[in-house]
């Protein structure tokens, strides 16, 4: 299943906000959280989930096995230039700032 966000209860521009995105090694349900990688980005234009199904297919036909999301979830953001960016979602936390 594939879900698309363009904004937030309170965030209608999601161009205007700092996402931070928090990786970790290990499942973020288990991780230690001190020891997480921080990225920035300025602005993304929406950002989608994905649980499963066919679109988890497509994303695990192009990885290799370390990119490969064990609960099979991933984060794709869709930045302002028209590309995206994707992350295994139970390995990483999002904030929008």
């Amino acid at each position: 299943m594939k879900r698309t966000y363009t904004r937030t209860m309170t965030i209608e521009n999601l161009a205007d906000v700092k996402v931070r995105l928090y990786l970790y090694e290990g499942l973020k349900y288990t991780a230690d959280l001190e020891e997480a990688t921080e990225l920035i980005f300025d602005g993304i234009k929406a950002w989608s989930l994905i649980e499963g199904g066919e679109e988890a297919a497509e994303i695990e036909a192009d990885a290799d096995a370390s990119s490969i999301d064990e609960c099979h979830e991933y984060l794709v953001l869709h930045l302002p230039d028209g590309q995206t960016a994707t992350f295994r979602n139970s390995h990483v936390d999002m904030f929008l700032r």
